[in-house]
């Protein structure tokens, strides 16, 4: 049995698996990182109907193809959301979690104003972000029903919380990811806003990469 160990990294909305290539590359030795397409064999059913639970079961149906039983999963925002429900659903496959500005009950109100928004910009503008707005539009929704509250204790693998410092609208999801998740670790990201893996490229993989030494 190999003695490397997978890192699986999983890229927000609006973002693909070559934002990772700087944490990839910084990984300590003994690790290897896989960067996973989060709507890869989506098809059609992302814009019919978005759920969480299908995009856990996309990331287990691609360790099953690289041929990686368990994984230390990294993800950032919807990225986090999606590696939490990973480790909730399918516990045996996941060695630990880093959940960089995730949530836990994002604020209903903030995210209908946001959906409201999105429905009427010109898809020109969700092009940009490099996602098609019949896609966007419902992921947001199904982020908008996330209630993680109830399920957090539940988290068994080692865990490190990762939060940009100006990064304020997840911030208090932050402190309360760390509270819930039994021994998690917090480390804020100073000068970083919301994407702290491109904005803060090397504080965050020192911080991945410290946590990975730690859990291995």
């Amino acid at each position: 049995m190999s003695s490397v160990q997978s890192v699986v990294f999983l890229h927000g909305l609006g973002e693909g698996p070559g934002v990772w290539d700087v944490q990839r590359a910084a990984l300590p030795s003994g690790f290897e990182g896989v960067a996973v397409d989060v709507f890869d064999g989506a098809g059609s059913d992302v814009a019919s109907g978005f759920s969480l639970e299908g995009a856990a079961t996309r990331v287990v149906n691609e360790l099953d193809r690289l041929g990686i039983e368990q994984a230390h999963v990294c993800g950032l925002s919807l990225g986090a959301i999606i590696a939490l429900q990973l480790a909730l659903d399918h516990p045996e496959r996941v060695r630990s979690l880093t959940l960089a500005a995730g949530q836990v009950k994002p604020p209903r109100v903030l995210m209908a104003i946001q959906s409201a928004v999105m429905r009427v910009l010109p898809s020109s503008v969700f092009e940009k972000q490099g996602a098609a707005k019949e896609v966007m539009l419902p992921v947001l929704q199904a982020v908008g029903r996330v209630d993680f509250s109830a399920r957090l204790a539940s988290v068994s693998v080692p865990t490190l919380v990762l939060c940009g410092s100006k990064d304020r609208p997840n911030l208090p999801a932050a402190r309360q990811l760390a509270q819930g998740i039994r021994d998690a670790q917090l480390h804020i990201i100073p000068g970083a806003g919301h994407q702290s893996h491109a904005q803060a490229p090397h504080e965050f993989s020192r911080a991945l990469g410290a946590f990975l030494g730690g859990a291995k």
